[in-house]
C-alpha cells in the first residue's frame, strides 16, 4: 500500500436516491481531508449521481443495472439480463482503476462492484444508511471484511459491523455548529420528499393549503417535490398567494434550509440524520415499500426518542397532517423538546469516524 504522502484510488459505488449517495459524498469528502485521493464514483444513468457527482468533482462511472425489489415479472427480468453487461463493465472499472479502496454504499449499482470487489480481493468496505439494511448489503454484508452501520442491532447481518452512526455531508456538519438562523415571525414548514419527491406528500400539502389558509400570515413553506410534481404543486401555490411558499424540484443548499426550518416534513430514510445532525421537530412518514422495511424501523427509532412523530402513509390525509401541524404551531415547548431529543442522537462526524476505523484496519 502507498506511504501517507501518496496518493491512493477509492472507487465508491451505489447511489440511485440522495439516501445512498449523500453519505457517500460524506466519506469522500473525510478521506479528502486525511489523504491525497483520487475518487470515483460508480452508479446509474438514472440515479441522482448523475448530476450530483460531477457538480462535486468527481468523476462518474455509470452501469447499466436496476431493481429486482418490488417489481413485476417483465421489470425483473430485464433487470436480471442486464446484470452480464453490468458485471462486465464493472470489471473493466475495478481492473483499469485499480482502487486501493472500493466502498458500496447501496442501492443497484453498489452489488456488481462490490461483490466483484471481493472476488479479486481488492480492500472494500460497506456503509449502511439504516436500521434495517437494503437488499443489496444484506447479500454482501457477510463478505466485505469491514461494514458500517448507524444502529446497534444488526451487527449480525454483517461480517465485521461497527456502530458509527451516519456520514453527513461538511455543509450539514457545518449547519450544525452554526447559529440558529430561524425568525420568530414565521413559522417555517419544510418539505422534503427525497431527490426525487414524493406523490403523497406533495398531493396531501396541496390539499391541506384550503386549511393552512386561516393561518397563512403565521407561516412560511418551502417545499422540495421533485421534478415530476412540480409544475402542478407549484399552481397549487399560486392558487393560495395568501401562503408564503416557495417551491422547487430539488435544493442544493439543504443545509441553509434546515436552518431555517421549525418543521421537517419528509420520508424517513436518510433525511433522518440531517435532522439528527441540526436538530429539528419533524414529522416522517416512512414509505410502505422499502427493502426490509428500513423506513420504518428508521422512524420508529426517531419517534421512541421522542425527535419526531410518525404518520403511516394509510393514515396520512390533509387533516390529520393539519392537525399535527397546529399542534407544534401552538406549542413552541413541545416542538423545543422534539429538537433536543434528535439532536441528542447525534453521534458526531460518522465520515471521519469512518475514516479512523478504516485507515487503521487496512493500514492505508
Amino acid at each position: 500500500m502507498p506511504e501517507n504522502r501518496e496518493e491512493i484510488r477509492i472507487l465508491i459505488a451505489g447511489g440511485g436516491t440522495g439516501g445512498h449517495l449523500f453519505p457517500g459524498i460524506a466519506i469522500a469528502e473525510a478521506f479528502k481531508n486525511r489523504r491525497i485521493c483520487n475518487i470515483r464514483f460508480v452508479g446509474t444513468r438514472n440515479g441522482i449521481e448523475m448530476n450530483v457527482v460531477p457538480k462535486c468533482g468527481y468523476r462518474l462511472h455509470t452501469i447499466p443495472v436496476s431493481g429486482l425489489y418490488r417489481v413485476g415479472f417483465f421489470r425483473k427480468l430485464k433487470s436480471l439480463l442486464k446484470l452480464p453487461l453490468a458485471f462486465i463493465k464493472s470489471f473493466w472499472i475495478l481492473i483499469s482503476f485499480d482502487p486501493h479502496l472500493t466502498i458500496g454504499i447501496g442501492g443497484y449499482a453498489s452489488g456488481p462492484i462490490l461483490a466483484l470487489a471481493i472476488l479479486l480481493r481488492k480492500k472494500a468496505i460497506l456503509q449502511e444508511q439504516n436500521a434495517y439494511p437494503g437488499m443489496t448489503n444484506r447479500l454482501l454484508g457477510k463478505y466485505v471484511p469491514l461494514s458500517f452501520v448507524p444502529f446497534d442491532g444488526v451487527d449480525h447481518l454483517f461480517r465485521q459491523a461497527v456502530v458509527v452512526g451516519n456520514p453527513i455531508r461538511k455543509a450539514i456538519i457545518k449547519a450544525a455548529n452554526q447559529l440558529d438562523e430561524r425568525v420568530d415571525g414565521k413559522f417555517v414548514i419544510t418539505i422534503l420528499g427525497g431527490s426525487q419527491g414524493a406523490r403523497i406528500l406533495n398531493r396531501t400539502m396541496v390539499d391541506m393549503l384550503p386549511l393552512l389558509a386561516p393561518i397563512a400570515q403565521r407561516l412560511k413553506i418551502i417545499h422540495q417535490t421533485g421534478n415530476s410534481d412540480h409544475a402542478w404543486v407549484q399552481s397549487a401555490y399560486d392558487q393560495h398567494s395568501m401562503i408564503e411558499a416557495t417551491a422547487s424540484p430539488f435544493f442544493d443548499d439543504v443545509d441553509q434550509i434546515l436552518l431555517q426550518s421549525h418543521l421537517l416534513i419528509c420520508r424517513a430514510g436518510s433525511m433522518v440524520n440531517e435532522i439528527i445532525a441540526v436538530g429539528r421537530a419533524s414529522i416522517l412518514v416512512p414509505i410502505s415499500v422499502s427493502s426490509g422495511n428500513h423506513q420504518k424501523e428508521n422512524a420508529n427509532k426517531m419517534t421512541s426518542a421522542g425527535a419526531a412523530i410518525t404518520l403511516d402513509e394509510k393514515e396520512l390525509n390533509q387533516d390529520t397532517l393539519f392537525q399535527v401541524i397546529q399542534s407544534l404551531l401552538d406549542n413552541p415547548e413541545k416542538r423545543r423538546t422534539m429538537e433536543l431529543n434528535a439532536k441528542s442522537l447525534f453521534p458526531g462526524d460518522s465520515a471521519e469516524k469512518i475514516v479512523d476505523h478504516t485507515i487503521d484496519f487496512y493500514g492505508l
